[in-house]
């Protein structure tokens, strides 16, 4: 059986000894290069090091029930040359924001231990990050507070959807493409201290903050 000839693209891929040596052809055309859907590949980012997969997390985590089991994400400022890293706890929104200076995975271990000191570790029961190797350091944090850290599937926004969704409602105050060493660390925590105290419909309108008061009777911001 003579092989398709009717411009489908197929010759490009095909292995038959009459179009092999017009396989590069394509290269030399306008939009020539090959498109490769994401996930048919190899991540190409590196390896995290102990990394566990969300798949492995416990059931109540998936419950939003428990306290204390937090989505961590970057939200990046203009050219990348700045970034907010945001903390979310699932069960009552409560967010917080630490601004960064670029994704060095040091200098992000140590903000997220500053805030859990500052909080107390009794509050945290896991953490959840993306496959960003800006949080290659979860191990450390993991060991020293005897906290489980979990990691999304790659490409899967999903699998961090709280913290995706405050990052929308922080771009209301810092749309893309700001210059977020143009704002004070004050300025980024009245941010912080607005959102936590913006209504949430599915909590009946009562704020993140009521919401954790509710729970614990205590307030989590100082």
């Amino acid at each position: 059986m003579r092989p398709s000839t009717n411009g489908s693209g197929w010759q490009k891929k095909s292995n038959h000894w009459q179009f092999r040596k017009d396989r590069g052809l394509y290269k030399h055309l306008r939009h020539g290069k090959r498109k490769r859907k994401r996930g048919n590949y190899r991540d190409s980012r590196g390896l995290i090091k102990e990394r566990v997969s969300i798949e492995k997390r416990p059931p109540v985590v998936e419950q939003r029930q428990r306290i204390g089991d937090i989505e961590v994400d970057l939200m990046m400022g203009k050219n990348h040359q700045s970034a907010l890293l945001v903390l979310v706890d699932r069960a009552t929104l409560i967010t917080t924001l630490e601004k960064l200076e670029g994704k060095n995975a040091d200098v992000i271990e140590q903000k997220i231990t500053r805030r859990i000191e500052r909080i107390g570790a009794s509050f945290f029961k896991s953490i959840t990050f993306d496959n960003d190797k800006a949080f290659a350091n979860h191990h450390r944090i993991r060991d020293k507070f005897n906290l489980p850290t979990f990691f999304t599937r790659p490409y899967t926004s999903q699998d961090k959807g709280t913290v995706e969704n405050r990052i929308g409602l922080i771009r209301a105050f810092l749309p893309k493409g700001t210059d977020l060493n143009q704002y004070s660390v004050e300025q980024i925590q009245s941010i912080e201290l607005k959102i936590n105290n913006r209504p949430v419909r599915k909590f009946d309108y009562l704020s993140p903050l009521q919401k954790l008061k509710q729970k614990l009777g205590v307030a989590f911001m100082n």
